[in-house]
């Protein structure tokens, strides 16, 4: 399993060796993250997309009138009016990445999240306590502190966002 395209830009590139990544320990969660990068960039990538054509023209037509450059259009056009998709996607991402399940259940064939459970994330626990060991009251406690857990966050993301997301 020391194959792949990452693998062979690695040894290629900077001579590493051939990292086997679903049986290493220390490699699994970047192996989990990666995949879950890779998985979602699409997805980023239509939201940002709907974002930048969003913003009206005649912004940056008054500051090609007014002499700004490139660099100056893009920091205090686009940046400011892309601050709601890009805290949307901010938000969106967190919230996956609390939710990480499958993708440890197709690399390891199973809920073991992953050699000596290296790659082990609350919503592996959460399967692995509720349905693998049949304990559903503490299973259904780890779900619900998750929840919690996630809505805090979120309500301080969006106290937060009142200080750097810019609303036309």
């Amino acid at each position: 399993r020391d194959y792949g395209l990452l693998n062979y830009f690695l040894h290629t590139l900077f001579h590493i060796q051939l990292i086997d990544w679903l049986n290493t320990p220390q490699f699994a969660m970047p192996a989990v993250i990666l995949m879950g990068i890779w998985r979602f960039l699409g997805f980023d990538v239509v939201i940002f997309l709907a974002g930048l054509q969003n913003i009206d023209k005649m912004y940056y037509e008054a500051a090609e009138v007014d002499g700004a450059t490139g660099w100056k259009k893009f920091r205090y056009i686009t940046l400011p009016l892309l601050s709601p998709t890009t805290f949307f996607v901010f938000i969106i991402s967190i919230i996956g990445a609390f939710k990480v399940f499958q993708e440890i259940y197709i690399l390891w064939s199973g809920p073991g999240g992953g050699p000596l459970h290296s790659a082990m994330t609350v919503m592996i626990y959460f399967y692995n306590t509720a349905w693998g060991q049949w304990h559903l009251g503490r299973g259904a406690a780890v779900a619900n502190i998750l929840f919690v857990i996630i809505f805090i966050i979120t309500l301080i993301q969006m106290r937060l966002s009142k200080r750097w997301v810019f609303y036309q």
